[in-house]
């Protein structure tokens, strides 16, 4: 609709419930007034830019921006475009600018708590991404971000690739990605820098799977580590469950003592599993739960009584050096092959099939879910307790196998 707007036509328009008016003021081109449903008025004013592209205005609101005010900017606006003076290029340009001015470490700090904390799941895996891009762009935390390249985000990659270390140089590689690309889609930065960084390489899956002879001598060593991080080793290996999320994190609240185990409720797969404890696992919690009498806690491997401990990587380093020394006196020519703790997991699978048990039971003990062992979709909901006493069968030989003194091997059946 065009007409020639007044104060009073202005007065007059009522608003449709069912959608929005616009009417175009004929005596200033390109100036128009726009009614909301709900009756709020405003300004828009529209006009080519010389050599350019039509531009989009919005001027103020109606009555706070009268009629005449609203001519008079539209005016304005209109001269400078016939100068080809883009006003909304310029804003964007000056607004880009200062924003570009801001240092790396302003931005990661906007990033970390607008995007990290309040997108990503606590756990380990936030933290890591944190402790990441904290540790690899302090160098450039001075820098203004706009400064920042995508050959020092390379150069990040190349050097942890350089090192041997290409799984962590890929993470490194996808931490910085998703960093430049929300500063980008924000604003913060011109151009997404990260979004063609290199990988370091094709990572190869891990294979590793202590023997039954290393995890004894594991076992064995992790009685030198102390009453905290001792019995914590000792239950990744008895229990198969992952190192941290599953083990560290152990509440009381998650036992029944009289039912010999324990319940994740809120796993990897985010379905609450069930672990049957062994003679040997019950033994560990039963000193640890004596160990807290005077200073109870509902955690079970905790230093502070409020939160879970802190300090694996260290545990593992001290772990390490003494099997290695006890490596070494066994007489073996070779240095123990570097291990992770999640390889235990393996190792248990591996011992508990090569024995007779069925893969839809290890899957299960494993919180896996294997593709020929499928539960349906009903049993998933109703029966948290899968194979639950094939599992327990199955956990009891695993202990067996791994604190026996003699023969390794438990036979499941007779031949």
């Amino acid at each position: 609709m065009k007409r020639r707007l007044t104060d009073i036509a202005i007065r007059s328009i009522k608003p449709n419930p069912t959608r929005r008016i616009e009417i175009s003021d004929s005596e200033r081109v390109g100036l128009r007034l726009r009614m909301t449903p709900q009756g709020s008025v405003s300004w828009l004013y529209q006009k080519k830019i010389k050599g350019g592209a039509r531009r989009g205005f919005k001027l103020g609101t109606y009555p706070t921006m009268s009629l005449a005010q609203a001519r008079s900017a539209a005016l304005e606006i209109q001269i400078e475009a016939e100068r080809g003076i883009d006003r909304v290029h310029a804003e964007e340009s000056a607004k880009a600018q200062g924003l570009a001015a801001q240092s790396v470490l302003d931005i990661l700090e906007i990033y970390i708590a607008t995007y990290l904390d309040q997108e990503l799941k606590a756990g380990q895996s936030r933290e890591e991404r944190k402790r990441q891009l904290n540790t690899y762009l302090l160098p450039h935390f001075p820098k203004r971000v706009g400064a920042l390249t995508r050959s020092d985000l390379q150069l990040i990659v190349d050097t942890k690739q350089a090192e041997g270390k290409v799984v962590m140089a890929n993470r490194l590689r996808a931490a910085l990605s998703a960093f430049t690309g929300w500063a980008y889609r924000r604003g913060h930065i011109s151009e997404d820098i990260g979004v063609l960084l290199q990988r370091a390489g094709k990572e190869k899956p891990r294979e590793r799977t202590p023997t039954m002879v290393e995890v004894k001598l594991i076992w064995d060593q992790t009685f030198k580590m102390g009453d905290l991080w001792g019995p914590y080793l000792r239950m990744c290996i008895l229990t198969g469950q992952r190192s941290r999320k599953d083990v560290l994190a152990m509440r009381w609240a998650w036992v029944e003592t009289d039912r010999c185990r324990y319940e994740i409720p809120n796993p990897k797969n985010g379905r609450p599993h069930i672990v049957h404890l062994s003679v040997p696992a019950m033994a560990e919690l039963s000193r640890l739960k004596a160990s807290q009498a005077h200073a109870p806690s509902p955690y079970i491997f905790t230093t502070t009584s409020i939160r879970p401990a802190s300090g694996v990587s260290r545990a593992k380093l001290s772990l390490d050096g003494y099997i290695a020394s006890a490596w070494a006196v066994a007489g073996n020519p070779e240095p123990f092959e570097p291990w992770v703790l999640h390889d235990l997991r393996r190792s248990q699978a591996t011992a508990l099939a090569e024995t007779g048990f069925d893969e839809g039971v290890v899957d299960r003990i494993q919180n896996h879910v294997a593709s020929g062992s499928r539960a349906s979709a009903v049993a998933v909901v109703y029966n948290k307790a899968q194979k639950l006493p094939e599992r327990a069968a199955a956990l009891d030989a695993w202990a067996r196998m791994v604190t026996s003194d003699g023969d390794n091997v438990v036979k499941l059946r007779e031949a």
